[in-house]
């Protein structure tokens, strides 16, 4: 299936193109948002049918906000018009109070940065009433208690729409919540997303991108220079072609992905060249392009490379992929900022340890990049083990989530090694603890299955398009193990499985995997449909076998990229 954004993959090179996106993806939402919350469909979701919708008619603001032309001015008068209705307490439309941690409290930053850049598109056009319903809502999200995580931004940025309205707020909340901010530094420009320790593209699209429009706003650059010493890491995230490695939660913002590269020339602040800034931003963008993720009105579908709200979070709604416009960031920078005007530097083979975020990004002589990863679980988010540990992510072949049911095809353990008593019901790496990064880029992680498993494994990559894992298992039981390379697509694969090497061929891309101590069986499997966030049928080489109680090592050598004919 063609995808219709297509058409934008040349535009997205220049400014102008970027501003042709990013209204041509808005609008689908916009129209149908201002049509009212009875219009907006019912997807699955921890929130309110009147949040859900308020995301709708919100996130598009963040691209919408840096249109410098014409081509959106017949957009904004609706989006005005609509959102005084949602926050107006007399109206059927009303998206309600914002209570502590409500997910109000996140569209009210998407309010507030728009009302502090564009005020006359979003504030001017309010009768006096409804000036003051939206001065009275804000200022509630303004005040509110938030979860301890990123969360900590969004009052700040309700404050700065206030702030630029002239209503008066006390500057002491948005204090303690940037010094809140403060407390999650791990070191080396990451931040923590909360307690429980998370490095994920919360980093990029939220605490730097937040960093940095914030210092666009206020002066305040406390945390600039942590944002620009990620950014001198971040390009290790992205493939040569533009893809972004799919690891943690959100994933269904997509090209939120790359808005750290928008929001430093926003904020005019060069982290990198500004020719390798505008080289991510633009390959991401045209990556995204090829991907068949709108439905046939136009509009951003629930999903990852293709439909599929089984691979997302269960806060993620139909209103919710349009955090995605955060990647139009750049359109805030004049047209005559080197990000528009720099040629795209191209980014060669490295390896990339960052010990902070417990990974290392390899990118491989093809482009393509591995992510060795050292992070573990999440508990509470829907896919939590599969997003955050396995062992190893990657921008070419994407990751699987397991589904309920029996045996690897539901387990489908692309990145990982799959433990299990009968055969049939499986166990990955669910241990709290994080793993370690040393500075030559060997990850080690120490995890536990059971109380009486103890499988330390080693992971180490080269640039090219290999990695390998060494397991060393000490088990008091007996263990039947599953370990996946990488998926590729079904449709037409070729597959052959030898003695300890299964390898599968298709669309170009070849996968495989090779026992090196010759104690497995290798094979290739098809895991269950609608697991896979890149394809919805694939098939997957992995290596099998048994172990008696007793100390164990079991070595694998994992091989992706493009098929050279």
């Amino acid at each position: 299936m063609t995808s219709p954004l297509r058409a934008f993959g040349p535009l997205v090179q220049d400014r102008d193109g970027w501003e042709a996106a990013a209204v041509a993806l808005a609008r689908p939402a916009v129209d149908l948002a201002v049509r009212g919350p009875d219009e907006m469909p019912v997807t699955m979701s921890n929130h309110s049918h009147a949040e859900n919708w308020f995301e709708l008619l919100t996130r598009p603001l963040w691209g919408l906000a840096g249109v410098a032309g014409t081509a959106a001015d017949d957009l904004w008068p609706g989006l005005a018009r609509t959102l005084a209705r949602a926050l107006d307490p007399a109206d059927p439309w009303y998206v309600g109070e914002v209570a502590h941690a409500s997910q109000r409290c996140v569209e009210a930053a998407a309010v507030g940065q728009a009302l502090a850049t564009v005020p006359e598109r979003l504030w001017d056009p309010l009768a006096p009433k409804d000036r003051d319903n939206v001065a009275a809502w804000l200022s509630q999200a303004y005040a509110t208690g938030v979860v301890d995580n990123n969360w900590h931004y969004f009052p700040v940025f309700a404050g700065h729409g206030l702030d630029r309205v002239g209503v008066a707020k006390d500057p002491s909340v948005a204090a303690a919540h940037l010094d809140r901010i403060g407390e999650f530094l791990l070191g080396d420009g990451a931040f923590a997303d909360g307690p429980t320790g998370r490095v994920d593209y919360y980093n990029p699209f939220a605490f730097h991108t937040y960093a940095l429009l914030h210092f666009k706003l206020s002066g305040d650059d406390r945390y600039v220079e942590h944002a620009a010493a990620f950014a001198r890491r971040f390009g290790s995230w992205f493939g040569a072609d533009g893809a972004g490695v799919p690891y943690g939660r959100s994933l269904g913002y997509r090209f939120a992905q790359s808005s750290l590269w928008g929001a430093l020339a926003a904020a005019d602040v060069e982290a990198v060249p500004w020719g390798e800034a505008a080289g991510h931003a633009r390959r991401h963008l045209a990556w995204w392009w090829d991907r068949p993720i709108l439905d046939p009105a136009g509009r951003l579908t629930v999903g990852y490379g293709y439909p599929n709200d089984g691979v997302v979070e269960q806060y993620l709604t139909a209103g919710s992929p349009w955090w995605a416009a955060k990647a139009f960031l750049g359109l805030l920078a004049p047209a005559a900022h080197p990000f528009w005007t720099a040629e795209a530097a191209e980014p060669g083979p490295a390896v990339e340890p960052h010990p902070a975020a417990r990974a290392v990004h390899v990118r491989d002589e093809q482009g393509h990049v591995t992510r060795l990863n050292a992070q573990a679980r999440h508990p509470k988010m829907r896919g939590g083990r599969d997003a955050y540990a396995k062992f190893a992510y990657s921008s070419l072949a994407g990751f699987s989530r397991a589904v309920d049911g029996l045996g690897l095809e539901c387990f489908a353990p692309d990145g990982g090694l799959a433990l299990s008593e009968d055969g049939l019901h499986w166990r990955g790496r669910e241990d709290p603890a994080h793993g370690e990064v040393a500075p030559d880029g060997t990850v080690t992680v120490t995890w536990r299955p059971w109380d009486d498993v103890t499988v330390t494994t080693t992971l180490s990559g080269t640039t090219d398009g290999r990695h390998v894992r060494v397991h060393e298992i000490a088990t008091a039981r007996t263990l039947h193990t599953g370990e996946g390379g990488w998926c590729v697509p079904q449709p037409g694969a070729a597959t052959e499985a030898d003695g300890g090497r299964a390898a599968a061929v298709a669309q170009g891309l070849r996968s495989e995997i090779a026992d090196e101590d010759g104690a497995r069986t290798a094979e290739v499997i098809a895991p269950m449909p609608g697991t896979h966030l890149y394809w919805p049928m694939t098939v997957l080489p992995v290596l099998t076998g048994v172990l008696e109680p007793g100390r164990h090592r079991l070595r694998s050598v994992i091989y992706i990229g493009n098929e050279v004919s």
